[in-house]
C-alpha cells in the first residue's frame, strides 16, 4: 500500500495531479483524498494501487487551513478567479473580525458556494452555474473546530509559513507562500481554520464578509493539514521521489488492534470480532499489516473493509 503527501501547485487541479503520478508510476489506480481548487496550495494526500481503498476513510479526516480572505468585494467563484461582481464600501477592523471568528464554531450547516461539484439531480453546481442557470444548494452539514485571526494587511500578501505546536503560523523564516494574481488592494485577514470533512472555505469567505455587513472572496489558500499528515511532509510535485511514501499506520487516526492468525485469518473473511471497541479501529495481521478497518460498538467489532493486497 502506497500513500504520497504532495503540495499542490497553484493553478493546478486535483486531477492535474493524479495524472502526474499515474504517469510517474505506471499505473491507473491512483486516487486522492479530498480535492484542492486550482487557486489553492497545499497538502494533497494521494492513494494509489490497494491504498485507493482508504480513499473514504482519509477524506473523512479533519483538515487545517491558512486562508486569506479579501474585504469589499465578491467574485462570481467566490475566490480570486474574478472576475469582481459586487463591491461594498464596507471595511472590516481587525476587532470586528476577531469578535465574529467564534460564531463560526457554532455553525452545523453551511451553503456551498454555486461553483462547486455539489450535485441537485445528477447536475453539477459548477455546470450550471457556468449556463447562467445557479443551482439553489441546500445547506450541507459542517464542522469547525477551529478559527484564528493571525494577520489583517491592506492587501493581500503572501507571508512565509512555518508549523508550530499549536499549527501553522506566519513566520519570517518558514516556507514561502504563492498566492494567486489580486484582484485589487482589498484588506485581507489571514485565518488558520480547523474544519471537518466537506467544508467549503470559499464558503467561509462569502458567510465572513456577510457577518461583518461586507462582502468578501478567498483571495488565496493552503491546505497545511489533512488528518496527520501536515505540509512539513508533502513534496514538491516537480521532484517527487516516488520511494518516499507515507506510513499507513501514521496516516490513520484511528487506534490499532493487533490480532493472532486466527482472528486475522476470520477478518479476512469479513466474520466480526467480539473485541470491546467503539468507533473505527485498524485490524493490523502478521507483521503489523493492516489488513482490515472495523467499527466496534462496545462489545464487537464490524468489519468495514478489507485489505488483502
Amino acid at each position: 500500500m502506497a500513500l504520497y503527501a504532495v503540495n499542490k501547485p497553484l493553478g493546478q487541479t486535483s486531477h492535474d495531479v493524479v495524472d502526474r503520478l499515474r504517469q510517474v508510476l505506471g499505473t491507473r489506480r491512483v486516487g486522492h483524498t479530498g480535492t484542492l481548487d486550482p487557486l489553492a496550495t497545499g497538502v494533497l494526500v494521494l492513494a494509489t494501487e490497494s491504498s485507493t481503498k482508504l480513499v473514504p476513510f482519509l477524506s473523512a479526516e479533519e483538515k487545517e487551513y491558512l486562508a486569506w480572505v479579501s474585504f469589499g468585494a465578491t467574485t462570481l467563484t467566490l475566490d480570486a478567479e474574478g472576475p469582481v461582481v459586487e463591491e461594498s464600501p464596507r471595511r472590516p477592523t481587525l476587532r470586528e473580525i476577531e469578535s465574529v471568528l467564534p460564531e463560526f464554531l457554532t455553525l452545523t450547516e453551511q451553503t456551498p458556494p454555486a461553483y462547486s461539484a455539489v450535485k441537485v439531480g445528477g447536475v453539477k453546481a459548477y455546470e450550471a452555474a457556468r449556463k447562467g442557470e445557479p443551482l439553489a444548494l441546500p445547506p450541507r452539514p459542517v464542522r469547525y473546530l477551529e478559527t484564528t485571526l493571525l494577520a489583517y494587511d491592506p492587501t493581500p500578501t503572501p507571508h512565509r509559513i512555518a508549523p508550530s505546536a499549536t499549527g501553522w503560523q506566519l513566520s519570517e523564516r518558514g516556507r514561502k507562500v504563492e498566492l494567486p494574481r489580486p484582484l485589487g488592494p482589498y484588506p485581507t485577514a489571514i485565518v488558520r481554520l480547523v474544519v471537518g470533512p466537506g467544508t467549503y472555505v470559499r464558503s467561509f469567505a462569502r458567510d465572513l464578509g456577510e457577518r461583518l455587513g461586507s462582502k468578501a472572496f478567498l483571495s488565496g489558500l493552503v491546505r497545511t493539514r489533512v488528518g496527520r499528515v501536515g505540509l512539513e511532509q508533502a513534496q514538491e510535485l516537480d521532484n517527487l521521489e516516488v520511494k518516499r511514501t507515507l506510513d499507513v499506520l501514521e496516516v490513520l487516526s484511528y487506534p490499532s488492534v493487533e490480532l493472532t492468525h486466527t482472528e486475522a485469518k476470520r477478518v479476512m473473511e469479513g466474520v466480526p470480532l467480539p473485541i470491546p471497541a467503539k468507533g473505527l479501529v485498524a485490524l493490523l495481521g502478521p507483521k503489523r499489516r493492516l489488513i482490515a478497518i472495523a467499527e466496534g460498538d462496545g462489545f464487537k467489532l464490524r468489519i468495514k473493509r478489507v485489505f488483502k493486497g
